[in-house]
């Protein structure tokens, strides 16, 4: 057996994107992950958010699974504005930690394009062709390129330097490479250490040497 799904780790990012654990219960589960698997085992393990047999990502984190609802009747939920917007903005902090750190970050189909659904079979629904959410799209190919093009996010070592409440930092690094990693789910900025930003959103620079992570921010900057 080369791998799973790493269900533990899913459980683990929706429940901070959602605010029902903090940082340092999330660093403590990946520091568990370490410690339970071998480090060959542990890259390869499949991390996902979205999956086959569970309510869609999106209706996941904002608590529209609907699973105390009969069946039937879940085909006919269907998210406010006001409620996919915010789960958006959950799913890419999600996404964000799911391309930065150890393992084989995968999507399931529709994902990516904003697909909305309760459990199966409402979460197998076609593909939205035509009706692709173009932002959360944009933001997919963006960590995919940055996963692809980094080696330190895919076989780097990971070392947590940060894990309070809401905020989470940690570096990658392998032989060749090496970047730091910020997250931060809180209301109030961070101040962090600037260099080269490799990929981030809601980021400002405030000197030559720092920069402002707002709210849900995340940001990946290379060491020299």
């Amino acid at each position: 057996l080369d791998s799973v799904m790493n269900y533990p780790l899913r459980t683990a990012i929706i429940d901070f994107a959602t605010g029902r654990i903090n940082a340092w219960d999330f660093v403590r589960l990946i520091k568990h992950r370490a410690e339970v698997y071998p480090a060959p085992f542990r890259y390869s393990l499949m991390n996902l958010v979205g999956s086959h047999d569970r309510p869609r990502a999106l209706n996941m984190l904002i608590d529209r699974g609907c699973m105390d609802m009969p069946k039937a009747d879940q085909q006919w939920v269907h998210l406010t504005v006001d409620e996919y917007e915010l789960a958006v903005k959950r799913y890419k902090m999600a996404i964000d930690l799911l391309c930065a750190l150890p393992g084989c970050p995968t999507v399931y189909y529709g994902d990516e394009a904003g697909l909305c659904g309760c459990h199966d079979p409402w979460n197998r629904r076609p593909f939205p062709w035509g009706k692709e959410d173009p932002e959360l799209m944009a933001h997919f190919r963006q960590l995919g390129q940055l996963r692809k093009a980094c080696p330190a996010l895919k076989k780097g070592n990971i070392e947590f330097f940060k894990s309070d409440d809401r905020r989470i930092g940690f570096t990658r690094t392998d032989g060749r490479s090496k970047v730091r990693i910020y997250l931060n789910r809180g209301s109030e900025p961070w101040e962090i250490a600037s260099g080269k930003i490799l990929f981030g959103h809601n980021i400002r620079t405030l000197a030559p040497d720092t920069i402002v992570l707002g709210q849900k921010g995340f940001c990946v900057i290379e060491e020299a």
